[in-house]
């Protein structure tokens, strides 16, 4: 099927359920693009809109295996019709406006704009396609997906890694008043069709004009294979060793880290191990309790981390035992954006949580400010939502010094799709009680110090005997911060709104409602067209 590409995209008719077809893009007999759909000519459930801006003007020839016709139909722009409006929308979290949502990447801060990059399948509602996907906001809430980034070429897809601009220009790639910033990614090779017997490998893109438009790099890759399948390069510079460090995933539970000077040539300085975790590494530098000294956070995927410092070779060098901060599944990938110059350091995780019914899937959880904390002599990584997601505060409650008598219960009603909830709770002798709240329950074990959902435990911290919670719900998942954020999970869910209160209730104990406060979050979408 030959066209001619005179409008940006191509619209896919694609069901959810069908079966998979190679979609294939040739020009002059030749491959320059592809992927994978569930594409259904006949009966779609949706329509994808694939970005083909970049041949515009040229005749592309379209092949689908096994052969099928489909109508060739382009589109200057996608069709915004009841995007942002649908049922599981997640109100207070960003989700993409079609397709599938992994991993945060490239997180940059830059002339007064948050840029989010994310792993994206623009095809379809199921992990496949590895594209760069991009957002902006100017307050971490409300956010503008832009067009992708990156693209799948003949290096391969487009896995996951970091941002960070180049503000003394080592690269030399300035061109305008803005400094370059750098995107730094896994080519997948061997993951696509067009990149088949190619190998993983560490490249750039960057880009001259504070972000709009990127261009890959003339001389990636930058880091070769060095085992099979490494990937998610992060990118952090290091004052007190004048460099830049990069750490990159190898296998198992071992990732390395390699230093340069110019952001350009990597040198391996060491390898590593984080016990029970693997991807997406993330290394950066906290201060415990708002002191002087420096400490380096260096964290896997799963949210196992290690607190060190680099010695005089430039070896990271752990100071106690890895420890873990999210518990569960539900958060995966998180990542720190570069470039913030408030003295805090803010991370946006992917939310795993399946979204039911919808040409788009998945989304990220609330962005939450890092901390370090001395708790019994051990020093801690805290996690707690950014102080942005109050503008998103309406319909504020509050209850305080009320008793729940044993055997009964207080419920408080909730409204909108998304809440954020903060919990002071004693139990007079520590017994269990529980959480309820739109189809979902918690139990809550004081004397076990934990906090249990279905098969997910997490440790609670509590001091006083009082129980400290925050619970951000919305239509997917609920968020659960334990007292200072020492431990979180993100548990999946699908809001049923039939039960829309908070209920607290206990069987064996008095329970003392020290404070609840409650405010229904607006929805970021809400004036969207």
């Amino acid at each position: 099927m030959k066209f001619t590409v005179n409008k940006r995209y191509l619209i896919l008719p694609v069901s959810y359920d069908v079966s998979v077809k190679k979609v294939m893009f040739y020009r002059h007999d030749k491959m320059v693009y592809d992927m994978v759909a569930r594409l259904d000519n006949i009966n779609p459930d949706t329509y994808y809109y694939i970005d083909l801006g970049r041949f515009s003007g040229q005749e592309l020839t379209l092949y689908i295996e096994p052969d099928m016709k489909i109508d060739i139909r382009l589109s200057d722009k996608p069709d915004m019709k009841g995007i942002y409006k649908e049922k599981y929308r997640p109100a207070a979290h960003f989700s993409a406006m079609r397709g599938w949502t992994n991993d945060p990447n490239g997180l940059v801060y830059a002339d007064g704009i948050y840029h989010m990059f994310f792993q994206h399948n623009p095809a379809g509602r199921d992990w496949g396609n590895m594209h760069w996907g991009h957002a902006v906001s100017t307050d971490l809430m409300h956010w503008e997906e832009k067009e992708e980034v990156l693209f799948i070429d003949e290096t391969g897809t487009m896995f996951s890694g970091s941002g960070i601009i180049d503000e003394r220009n080592l690269t030399g790639l300035k061109e305008t008043e803005h400094s370059p910033i750098l995107l730094y990614y896994t080519a997948a090779g061997g993951a696509s069709e067009l990149s088949k017997g190619r190998h993983f490998t560490q490249c750039l893109a960057f880009s001259t004009d504070g972000g709009r438009t990127f261009k890959k790099y003339s001389g990636n890759p930058l880091i070769k294979e060095s085992i099979d399948d490494n990937r998610d390069p992060k990118v952090v510079y290091c004052p007190e060793r004048e460099c830049y460090y990069l750490a990159l995933y190898l296998k198992d539970s071992l990732y390395a880290l390699f230093t340069s000077k110019d952001l350009l040539n990597w040198e391996l300085r060491q390898e590593l191990t984080l016990p029970e975790d693997a991807e997406c590494p993330d290394l950066y530098p906290l201060y415990p309790d708002g002191g002087s000294e420096k400490y380096w956070v260096f964290s896997g995927a799963s949210d196992r981390y290690y607190i060190g410092k680099f010695n005089d070779e430039g070896f990271f060098v752990p100071v106690q035992p890895a420890k873990r901060l999210h518990y569960g599944t539900n958060s995966y990938a998180a990542q720190t954006f570069s470039g913030i110059q408030d003295g805090r350091t803010v991370r946006i995780a992917w939310n795993t949580s399946k979204i039911p019914g919808t040409p788009f899937n998945c989304a990220m959880c609330t962005p939450t400010q890092m901390s370090l904390k001395t708790i019994r002599d051990e020093i801690m990584l805290c996690s707690e939502p950014v102080g942005e997601i109050e503008k998103l505060y309406a319909n504020h409650r509050e209850i305080k010094d009320k008793i729940i008598e044993k055997g009964g219960s207080f419920s408080c009603k909730l409204e909108g799709k998304a809440q954020d909830i903060r919990l002071k709770l004693v139990s007079k002798d520590n017994s269990p009680f529980r959480i309820s709240l739109l189809g979902s329950e918690f139990t809550v074990i004081p004397g076990e110090n934990c906090l249990k959902y279905k098969n997910v435990t997490m440790p609670l911290f509590i001091r006083n005997d009082c129980v400290r919670l925050r619970l951000i719900t919305d239509t997917n998942a609920v968020e659960v911060y334990a007292d200072r954020g020492e431990a979180f999970i993100c548990v999946e869910h699908v809001a049923d709104y039939n039960l829309d209160k908070i209920i607290i209730s206990s069987d064996s104990d008095d329970i003392i409602v020290r404070e609840i406060k409650i405010d229904t979050l607006r929805n970021i979408w809400e004036i969207r067209e």
